[in-house]
């Protein structure tokens, strides 16, 4: 089964794949030097792309710690009790960024009131294009309850297949033949069945994934192949071509999942354990500041570094420091708090 710690190395694996997906997974107007290509486009592309398998790891480590907290506590709303403290925490950032956007005259936030309050009550995610998911988070863990009263009464086969023909029609609708709703209101509201629907699948296969032993028993599989770490390669490194022929976001989960269980079963030395631990545990904040440091409030500002690879790392280690920061605001506004109540 997925420890704490490992799911913990899985989110780090996670924000590396969106930093990358949302550096590098571009082919015109490049902001950064290429040297490679492959088949005309810079391999540092592909690269990118592969990182789109961020959202279904995230999704699916959700369902799995979701599913975990029902089988220790034997309550069913144990996830749903932690989401208050994942608000304030993203509205601090959400108003610590809004200073630092005054501050500095930007001109992307905070904007007017209403995009303020819009993006502080989770319906007009205006200032950061990787906070839609901050919501549709949100919607998971509440409609957890429902999707488990579902593993518990349908075929685990039969409930893939059904959350897998979900997410083709709702990828379907959000991606390729996107309705215009010109009422606003329901735009919103279909807006976010398709965000549900395109991320309920790896959701799912966490609950199941957990429920059913999936991992201890693909391990038992894994124990008796020689040459392990060679054939964890091979996997992935298929994985990876195929994506670069497939290049379509709809094999995402699918690509994610083999991701995910390789990183799982490969025998990492200590120093990358401790390495994916850090990622980790800032990956929330990493999560929800990275895009103001190239596209939002400072923009292009970590691609002055020009190489990719020292793009990345100096990402990386700008948005840990900045994380840091945030943590030890928080921290100190609680204390606060906490103080003042007595």
């Amino acid at each position: 089964m997925l420890t704490k710690k490992d799911a913990k190395m899985a989110q780090g694996l996670a924000i590396i794949g969106m930093v990358a997906l949302h550096l590098f997974c571009r082919i015109d107007n490049l902001p950064y030097n290429v040297h490679i290509f492959l088949g005309g486009r810079p391999l540092i592309y592909y690269i990118g792309l592969f990182g789109d398998f961020c959202v279904p790891i995230y999704c699916f480590c959700s369902g799995y710690a979701q599913q975990i907290m029902y089988e220790k506590e034997h309550k069913i709303g144990e996830g749903i009790k932690r989401l208050p403290k994942f608000i304030m925490h993203f509205w601090m950032i959400v108003i610590l960024f809004s200073v630092i956007g005054i501050w500095y005259h930007s001109s992307d936030i905070p904007k007017t009131l209403s995009d303020f309050m819009g993006n502080m009550l989770l319906y007009k995610m205006s200032y950061n294009g990787a906070w839609w998911f901050v919501l549709t988070y949100i919607w998971l863990v509440l409609l957890y309850p429902i999707m488990k009263w579902f593993a518990d009464k349908l075929n685990p086969v039969i409930l893939i297949c059904i959350s897998g023909i979900l997410y083709i029609i709702f990828y379907n609708f959000e991606i390729i033949c996107t309705l215009n709703i010109s009422n606003s209101i329901i735009a919103w509201i279909w807006n976010q069945l398709c965000l549900i629907g395109r991320s309920q699948f790896a959701f799912i296969l966490g609950i199941i994934w957990c429920k059913y032993l999936v991992i201890d028993k693909i391990r038992n599989f894994y124990m008796k192949i020689k040459m392990k770490n060679l054939c964890l390669l091979i996997c992935v490194a298929i994985n990876f071509i195929f994506h670069c022929f497939v290049q379509s976001l709809i094999v995402a989960p699918i690509t994610g999942i083999i991701v995910l269980m390789c990183f799982h079963l490969w025998d990492k030395p200590e120093w990358m354990e401790k390495s994916f631990l850090l990622l980790g545990k800032h990956s929330t904040n990493i999560w929800l500041i990275h895009m103001f440091f190239y596209l939002v409030l400072f923009k292009n500002f970590i691609f002055r570094l020009k190489e990719p690879a020292l793009i990345f790392v100096g990402m990386f280690v700008l948005c840990i420091v900045i994380s840091i920061l945030i943590n030890q605001i928080e921290k100190l506004i609680a204390d606060g708090v906490k103080s003042c109540r007595f």
